[in-house]
């Protein structure tokens, strides 16, 4: 049991937690919203997840400061769900979604499931997701009562020119631009302050103006069977919707599974102690609270980036913060009189900068090149329209139509192709593709996995890409690096550079018997004092088994220089060999 420090960083722990709890009401409350769930129900599976999550680490710790609680990200899936299944039984999806989730977890699926779903199409469908939310919560701007505004039609004919509509929108304004400004600034340092300030500042003003209020339905605690309710239903149309259920159960419990994952490699960066995650055990956390919550009619968890995060920088060391949280949020369900004094406007103002985070992420994808950024982007606004299975289906059966034509004009036979499909589902055998195919998976090629780990900053990454013997020939230095230790010294200090960007630009490909050779241009940016630094630089990898063993880059020339110049000149007499 992992009981040995629990308690040696009880005042970081405690503090942490709470910090995160502050920040986690408003966050609950949006996500509760956007999900069609009562907010008291999600205030219940924050507080049993958290205690879930603790218990789970003293015996399997997946990570060690990230915070569970409902995703933003399965907000407008949950709604779907409470649309085609009715609020009574999204208990017995989640279920379903809990059992698969287990089965992942015993039987380590994760990894193909990554496999089977690159995660550039997740940014995308998490950009959709987004994009539905910041629109849900955009009324909250300029609302003057509750539930004013149902759709886009309701906007375009509401009375702009009302005074007390303008003071509202006024306020909204300055203060979205107030939080954009104290989020940018305290990130790093104090994550929970700028949602503290903008819930403290929305009540004073209350005192001023009439401001529409956040009203919570109360929903007593109470525990049930998970059972479905077929009732009325004949044979056929039961077997239709237990069939939508497990299907609707198991794109959940993918999403969730997904989430965690990448939360987790974001979590592990953050660590202060440096640990390793294991997003296996993070699993166990997350498919025995989903499943224990159905109890009293839980919804999905996972420890959230934004949560997480927070509760990170907060000073957590362990997951003892969580406890704290729970406790917070505990209190929170004792007196709501805390979430009902809370203006519309100002959980607009959170959820609407949630969304467009979400939005944003996807410029990450830009480090993929094209084919993943457009991917990513089809994926997103088919998301945002049709929903989430929908959308998400559509781009994975365009994705492997589009990679079968690819491979067809590299001429591969259906079985060459069927072979390296199916080389993902063995353990042995990692999912891996000619090198010259950039279409597939992009972290399969080594120049792929160089670029993201370089934008990622993650050294050790970058590091595992080398032979024990290669040569680096950098740009931005005067030196050859010939040891791991050179070159090492080199990635530190370009990771030193404020919002560091390596993007692809061109890349030509080639194959001795032995190695393969990755030639082309690509560009590096960073932010200084002034302004942004922005270079093209052309360069050279050789890659033998797997690792780099040489890798050159130069400075490339905008104007055309001919070798014709030096011959000139050498034949005046002042060319130098």
């Amino acid at each position: 049991m992992n009981t040995k420090n629990i308690f040696k960083y009880l005042k970081r722990d405690a503090l942490a937690g709470t910090v995160a709890g502050v920040m986690a009401v408003p966050l609950t409350v949006g996500i509760c919203l956007m999900s069609d769930y009562p907010v008291m129900t999600g205030l219940y599976t924050v507080i049993f997840a958290g205690i879930i999550s603790f218990i789970t680490y003293l015996f399997k710790p997946g990570n060690y400061t990230g915070m569970p609680g409902v995703a933003a990200g399965l907000a407008p899936a949950l709604a779907l769900g409470v649309m085609s299944f009715g609020i009574e039984n999204m208990p017995f999806v989640i279920v379903l979604t809990s059992i698969f989730q287990m089965i992942v977890w015993k039987f380590k699926l994760e990894k193909y499931i990554l496999r089977l779903v690159p995660h550039y199409l997740v940014e995308g469908l998490l950009a959709g997701v987004g994009l539905k939310i910041a629109l849900k919560f955009v009324p909250f701007l300029f609302e003057l009562q509750s539930g004013e505004l149902h759709d886009f039609n309701d906007w375009i004919h509401i009375d702009w020119l009302n005074f007390n509509r303008d003071k509202v929108v006024l306020l909204s304004i300055l203060s979205f631009i107030m939080f954009v400004i104290l989020y940018k600034h305290y990130k790093k340092k104090m994550p929970a302050l700028p949602y503290f300030i903008i819930m403290v500042t929305s009540i004073l003003m209350t005192f001023f103006i009439d401001l529409p209020k956040i009203s919570i339905e109360s929903v007593p605690f109470k525990l049930a069977l998970p059972l479905p309710h077929f009732s009325g239903m004949n044979i056929s149309e039961l077997s239709i919707t237990l069939f939508k259920m497990i299907g609707f159960a198991m794109m959940l419990g993918t999403i969730d599974v997904i989430e965690q994952v990448m939360s987790n490699v974001a979590i592990e960066k953050m660590d202060p102690l440096k640990r390793n995650c294991n997003t296996n055990n993070s699993l166990l956390a997350i498919w025995i609270a989903n499943f224990c919550g159905t109890f009293f009619g839980g919804m999905t968890n996972l420890d959230g980036l934004a949560k997480s995060t927070t509760n990170t920088v907060a000073g957590a060391m362990t997951k003892l913060s969580n406890l704290f949280t729970s406790l917070f949020l505990f209190l929170v369900v004792l007196f709501p009189i805390v979430i009902t004094t809370l203006p519309e406007y100002s959980l607009g103002i959170i959820m609407v900068y949630s969304g467009w985070k979400m939005i944003a992420n996807i410029s990450h994808v830009k480090a993929e090149g094209r084919y993943a950024l457009i991917l990513a982007g089809v994926c997103g606004l088919l998301v945002f329209k049709l929903g989430i299975f929908e959308g998400l289906l559509i781009v994975l059966v365009a994705h492997a139509i589009i990679q079968y034509i690819f491979m067809k004009r590299l001429n591969k036979s259906n079985q060459e192709i069927w072979n390296q499909f199916t080389s993902a589902f063995t353990e042995q055998t990692a999912f891996k593709l000619e090198d010259e195919d950039l279409l597939v998976d992009p972290q399969v090629p080594i120049y792929n996995k160089l670029i993201n780990n370089i934008n990622t900053k993650n050294l050790k990454g970058v590091l595992d890409l080398y032979h024990e013997n290669a040569v680096l020939i950098p740009s931005f230095s005067s030196r050859i690096r010939r040891t791991n230790k050179e070159i090492k010294d080199y990635y530190a200090t370009l990771f030193k550079m404020n919002d560091l960007l390596l993007l692809k630009d061109e890349i030509f490909l080639n194959k001795t018997e032995a190695q393969r050779i990755d030639s082309g241009t690509y560009d590096i940016s960073w932010e200084n004092n002034v302004a942004r630094a922005h270079f093209k630089l052309n360069f050279l990898i050789v890659i033998e088994k797997g690792k780099i063993i040489a890798h050159q880059s130069s400075y490339y020339h905008n104007n055309n220089i001919s070798i014709s110049r030096w011959v000139d000149e050498k034949e005046k007499g002042s060319f130098i060999m």
